[in-house]
């Protein structure tokens, strides 16, 4: 009878432990994607940007739109969160601007048009959609707006306002912490943003998401 190491059995059942959460989590947000993508669409609205995008931007009105240094984020992108959908993966990066004022205005990162408004308080989103001089699509999410300004299927400017996020106060009247913007840049759109909430592992979360404090560095210049 083969007797197995102790160290063996242990790295053994964390393997397969490990192997059968993936393998969970992967089946809950299938089913999740599936259950609610009916329920969203209908906020989407299928229009396509008349404008390219040629430089890329930070989403406040901030001294230099074209500094990265001018915003600051709080909490990254790929976190593991345990609210709404518990064990789902943060999709975007939770950015303020460093100067903070009494009210702080959403910008579009670039041109494109409002492909997307959805959600109520405190999660209200408005979704850009982007083309870029190479012919990529790119979307862009801004999500914890307080008030917004633009209507579904409107082309916007990098300088035209979204929306208004919300004061401390009003966060907190709200019942969390939502003054700061979750942002999130994505590949493709097909979830109708349910994948937001439902995103339960690595590979989900790179096939339509982009880390978005990356891609502001790469591409604010």
């Amino acid at each position: 009878m083969k007797v197995f190491p102790a160290t063996v059995i242990v790295f053994r059942t964390v393997f397969f432990t490990l192997l059968l959460l993936c393998v969970f989590c992967g089946t809950v947000y299938a089913d999740y994607i599936t259950d609610h993508l009916e329920s969203w669409k209908p906020y989407f609205i299928e229009s396509e940007p008349l404008v390219t995008v040629h430089r890329w931007r930070v989403p406040f009105d901030t001294v230099n739109r074209f500094d990265i240094g001018s915003i600051k984020m709080i909490s990254p992108f790929g976190v593991t969160r345990f609210s709404y959908l518990r064990g789902h993966i943060h999709t975007g990066a939770d950015i303020i601007p460093r100067r903070k004022r009494s009210y702080v205005y959403v910008y579009p990162l670039a041109p494109g048009v409002v492909c997307s408004i959805h959600l109520g308080h405190p999660h209200k989103t408005v979704v850009v959609k982007h083309r870029t001089t190479k012919g990529e699509i790119i979307f862009t999410s801004y999500k914890h707006l307080h008030e917004i300004y633009v209507r579904n299927g409107q082309q916007v400017r990098a300088d035209t306002r979204l929306a208004r996020l919300y004061t401390r106060g009003e966060a907190l009247a709200q019942g969390g912490n939502y003054d700061h913007l979750h942002l999130e840049i994505r590949r493709k759109f097909d979830d109708y943003g349910v994948a937001s909430w439902a995103t339960m592992n690595r590979k989900a979360l790179y096939d339509r998401f982009y880390d978005p404090w990356l891609f502001l560095k790469e591409r604010v210049k």
